[in-house]
């Protein structure tokens, strides 16, 4: 399947050309200089469009959570195998809440800025 670039009125589109009624999800337009990229399907009714600054900035903070989060795996497994002194565990549980909170506050606000309506500002 061939690419084509379609032109109207300011408006680029790049598009994978797919077989009559069938959609393979993917278009890229350009609008005054704003590449949008869609990876919906048709029987999509809601589009939610974030910049992909702040596309990135969020994935940097979930791989930044899971990264937390596989460390508190790893120190409980150190502690279930008893490869750690008692001390040294609680210093490190201590620091293990600690990370495992402030990664919890940043998703909370994350997910918050997601959750916010902007159609409730629309007339």
């Amino acid at each position: 399947m061939g690419k084509s670039i379609s032109t109207t009125s300011n408006t680029t589109t790049l598009a994978n050309q797919a077989p009559e009624g069938l959609d393979d999800g993917l278009s890229i337009a350009q609008i005054n200089q704003r590449k949008v990229i869609d990876l919906t399907s048709p029987n999509d009714t809601d589009v939610i469009i974030i910049s992909s600054h702040d596309l990135s900035n969020l994935a940097c903070d979930i791989s930044g959570a899971a990264g937390a989060l596989h460390d508190v795996g790893q120190l409980l497994a150190l502690i279930h195998y008893d490869k750690i002194q008692a001390h040294t565990a609680e210093a490190l549980a201590r620091l293990a809440h600690d990370a495992t909170c402030t990664w919890a506050e940043i998703l909370h606000t994350q997910l918050d800025t997601l959750n916010e309506s902007p159609s409730d500002e629309w007339p």
